[in-house]
């Protein structure tokens, strides 16, 4: 992996790929998650992905790309911590499955930048009738989100959780803003974006000499460059704050969100690794065995820990009249983890299968980019391989120290 500046606030990071027969290119957006902008940023990426000036219409794109041996071009955005980013990836076959030996990763190359740089507008603002529709399709997928009940639950918790902060800005923005949102304002929106933010650019290819050039040159022009990466913070703990919703479903969704009440050290940061991942992250945890299995709580009970948050969450679905005997049986648990005996064969086997789950980035073009953006956020530069050394010496008095610094702060239920 060799990350280098190649402009103000570009960094491009080359990746070697040997095992596959595709390549992929992506060049990714970083700017802090502004409520004001969320429904914006919503909305861009499908409005990119239709169309640029070389090929103005949906058919006229998918054509080329076909005639690119099916290259896929996505556009998506994501939340890393109080981040926003817009991210731009494509990916074809490499140059010699080419049947006329053809440069595809350059043609590859020219086409992201154009889709950047060069979208179709109207009177120097988007298209007004495409972000319409754009808008249709982003206040469908809000309204939709009731019907995934564990979905919506956990969604509602996070608000709870984090209030107004940075780390709470929805992703697909607020459904009451939509409308509000015009072409113009779009327009500078995403100018803004283009002159400010963070841009990671990551080739996932063999011999990318040509096309680093011209990403050097895309990227030569005069930029304000003045974003920063936002930090990883944590939530101040609060007294439990508990919510219930009321709503006609088969069974109720509970979940559960602690912050550790401060940043954690590098190295508390693995051994956290491996506490979720024993506590809740796995068929073999304490959740699944002694919730789940033996207690017959519940349907699911999970735990996930966020590093850029500093928080945990717990979900699970249980029976209506379970509802409260799980939640105490979610908390004992971790009691008992701080307390008690925690045995060397469970570390080991939650061990092993997260080295198994690091090694698995390897396993896809996406797979070890998203980890390298990831740890460009996060500020550092830990490969797979240097995170399974970390996480093999965790040991049972890592896991306790760590656990205890989680602190309950917001309980939501949805139960009839």
């Amino acid at each position: 992996m060799n990350r280098e500046l190649i402009a103000p606030n570009v960094y491009l990071t080359q990746l070697p790929n040997e095992k596959f027969k595709r390549n992929r290119l992506s060049i990714n957006l970083i700017v802090p998650n502004e409520r004001k902008k969320a429904t914006m940023y919503a909305i861009l990426p499908g409005l990119l992905e239709r169309a640029y000036e070389d090929y103005p219409t949906m058919k006229a794109l998918s054509r080329k790309l076909e005639r690119m041996y099916s290259a896929q071009l996505s556009v998506g955005t994501s939340i890393i911590g109080a981040n926003r980013c817009l991210r731009f990836t494509i990916q074809s076959i490499k140059n010699e499955y080419c049947i006329n030996c053809e440069d595809l990763l350059s043609a590859s190359c020219d086409l992201l930048l154009g889709v950047l740089f060069r979208p179709c507008l109207e009177n120097g603002e988007f298209i007004n009738e495409w972000l319409e529709v754009e808008k249709f399709k982003l206040r469908e997928e809000i309204e939709g989100e009731i019907n995934d009940k564990r979905g919506y639950c956990i969604k509602n918790t996070r608000r709870k959780f984090f209030g107004e902060s940075m780390n709470g800005v929805e992703r697909f923005g607020y459904i009451e803003e939509i409308d509000d949102v015009t072409s113009k304002d779009l327009y500078e929106c995403y100018k803004w974006m283009l002159n400010n933010a963070v841009v990671e650019i990551y080739i996932t290819a063999n011999n990318p000499e040509g096309v680093k050039e011209k990403l050097i040159n895309a990227f030569s022009y005069e930029r304000f460059a003045d974003s920063k990466v936002l930090p990883i913070t944590a939530m101040p703990c609060t007294n439990i704050q508990s919510f219930s919703h009321k709503m006609d479903t088969t069974q109720s969704k509970v979940c559960l969100m602690y912050t550790t009440k401060r940043l954690l050290t590098e190295d508390e940061r693995y051994h956290m690794l491996v506490a979720s991942a024993l506590y809740g992250g796995t068929a073999s945890s304490r959740l699944f065995k002694n919730v789940r299995e033996k207690q017959s709580l519940c349907y699911y009970c999970a735990a996930g820990f966020n590093g850029f948050t500093s928080s945990m969450s717990i979900d699970s679905g249980v029976e209506h009249h379970n509802t409260l005997r799980t939640i105490e049986a979610i908390q004992k648990e971790l009691y008992d983890m701080i307390n008690g005996d925690i045995t060397e064969q469970e570390i080991k086997e939650t061990k092993l299968i997260i080295q198994n789950s690091l090694k698995s980035n390897y396993d896809g073009l996406h797979g070890l980019e998203a980890w390298y953006l990831n740890e460009a956020v996060r500020g550092s530069s830990f490969t797979p391989e240097e995170v399974i050394d970390k996480v093999d010496n965790v040991t049972a008095d890592d896991i306790r120290k760590v656990l205890s610094l989680l602190n309950l702060n917001v309980v939501y239920t949805i139960t009839k």
